[in-house]
């Protein structure tokens, strides 16, 4: 009983203000109108408006993981596994654009 009670007592409220939400979401809505911008005026530039869309997808899901699911109270080697898989996805991604510029 008294280890279920120390578990408890380790959980922190992590409170965030209205100016943080209301930044994160003005973000969100910039990146946003930011892709549809690239998709709608850059048709002209196939390669370069997938990957753009791509890397804006992925800093969203950055900001999404940072703020909404709390990656930012979370232990450092969950952001450091965050940067890794990203690290992965804009190599990966960079090598297909290669090979497709080359064909």
């Amino acid at each position: 009983m008294k280890d279920q009670h120390s578990i408890e007592d380790s959980h922190v409220e992590h409170i965030t203000s209205y100016r943080e939400h209301f930044g994160t979401w003005v973000g969100l809505i910039l990146l946003t109108l930011m892709t549809v911008f690239i998709s709608v005026f850059g048709a002209d530039l196939r390669t370069l408006t997938v990957a753009t869309a791509l890397l804006i997808a992925t800093v969203k899901s950055l900001v999404v993981g940072y703020y909404f699911m709390h990656l930012k109270y979370d232990p450092q080697i969950y952001r450091v596994m965050m940067i890794i898989v990203m690290s992965l996805f804009v190599f990966f991604l960079f090598m297909v654009i290669l090979d497709y510029l080359t064909r």
